[in-house]
């Protein structure tokens, strides 16, 4: 340890608490936790943040939800191109396989979209993190969003429906390659198969990071998704470092197996250095830890402040310190189940920024991720507002 570590050595004290994390002294008994924050003088960040002390911690200080902003987030911008199909017919038809999940090519694209065109796609906004901040936007909450679109008509949609939902638009426009453009076939059963171009998103760049926004933010937000090219992953890692520094809640929706899986290594290196809200299925927090439902929630809640893991029909389970709690699912009719973690999640947010408990935001998050799929697409059904406005009160 350098004299300019051991100089940051603190005793934890109310006044600078939101500073402080928990190291255990190796010349401690194995079982005494003293709680102190030994901090890299050069990052200003604690080398290891235990739950216990996170969970004893307010979630926001009074400076943080002074911040005109209630949540930032990066990741990829795509132009959600919605297609109810009369049967599976077209499915098979373009050699595609019901429910997954597909990555294509400009000319990939193309082809699916001359064989769904005289259906009639409807357009909106996509991409986990622009589904999140339009719902907790709609609700009421101050965002931003930052991404890449092309200088396409694509991009100019994309860029409107967020306007038009209230969320502030920091996306950078690049002249070279197109707007990403995600193909959503919607099954009669509500199943979805989607076919993804990710286009000019993934020449999101350092240079491109909002850091004014990120440091008039209360939250950080992003999803697995941003991990992939080399620019992306620089411009992410400046992004959380500088949430970091601003002091700033940092959330992170694991949103997808395959991208957990290829970013499992990078993504694990913040759970350990310490996280404010992780959202995780089933699968993707097997990936991470190994385990089923409850050993994962509570594995992840030993360095993140709150890990929420949904379980499909079972519900949810969060796991904040010593807190368990469990959110049962709501029944509904599925129509389409495009965007229902993103729902849940953009609900256990705007739950947050509004001072709500643990159990309220799981509440208010099943409640949105049940009304999403009832419809297509991500929006608000008429009377959602006011269930989450009852659930608050509760």
């Amino acid at each position: 340890m350098t004299m300019a570590m051991l100089a940051r050595v603190r005793l934890l004290s109310s006044q600078r608490s939101n500073e402080l994390a928990s190291h255990q002294l190796d010349s401690a008994p194995p079982t005494v936790l003293i709680v102190l924050s030994i901090v890299d003088q050069r990052s200003h960040q604690p080398f290891f943040i235990a739950s216990e002390t996170l969970t004893t911690m307010p979630f926001f200080t009074d400076e943080l939800r002074a911040r005109p902003i209630g949540v930032t987030g990066i990741e990829n911008a795509l132009l959600d191109l919605h297609v109810d199909l009369p049967d599976d017919a077209k499915l098979t038809e373009m050699g595609l396989t019901k429910g997954t999940m597909k990555l294509v090519d400009t000319e990939e694209q193309r082809k699916i979209l001359e064989h769904v065109g005289n259906l009639d796609p409807w357009r909106q906004p996509g991409g986990s993190c622009a589904n999140v901040l339009r719902t907790v936007s709609m609700l009421g909450g101050n965002t931003c969003y930052s991404s890449a679109v092309g200088l396409d008509a694509e991009g100019e949609a994309f860029i409107q429906g967020l306007v038009d939902a209230g969320v502030m638009d920091r996306c950078a426009r690049l002249d070279q390659g197109a707007t990403g453009t995600s193909v959503i076939l919607v099954s009669a059963d509500g199943e979805r198969t989607m076919n993804t171009h990710l286009g000019a998103c993934r020449d999101y760049a350092p240079e491109h990071v909002p850091h004014q926004d990120i440091r008039n933010s209360q939250i950080f937000f992003t999803t697995a998704y941003i991990w992939d090219t080399p620019n992306q992953i620089d411009a992410i890692e400046q992004a959380i470092a500088a949430a970091r520094e601003a002091n700033c809640r940092i959330a992170i929706d694991l949103a997808d197996p395959f991208a957990v899986d290829r970013s499992r290594e990078r993504i694990n290196q913040h759970i350990q250095r310490g996280l404010d809200v992780v959202f995780a299925n089933a699968e993707e927090a097997k990936i991470m830890t190994g385990l089923g439902v409850e050993g994962a929630a509570h594995k992840l809640a030993e360095t993140i402040r709150i890990a929420v893991v949904t379980d499909g029909a079972k519900g949810a389970l969060i796991v904040a310190g010593d807190t368990r709690i469990h959110v049962p699912a709501e029944k509904v009719t599925v129509v389409d189940t495009t965007g229902a973690g993103d729902s849940f999640a953009a609900g256990f947010l705007h739950g947050l920024i509004n001072d709500l408990s643990p159990e309220v935001c799981g509440k208010i998050a099943t409640a949105l991720a049940a009304d999403c799929i009832t419809h297509m697409g991500v929006k608000l059904s008429d009377g959602i507002e006011q269930r989450v406005a009852e659930l608050s009160q509760a």
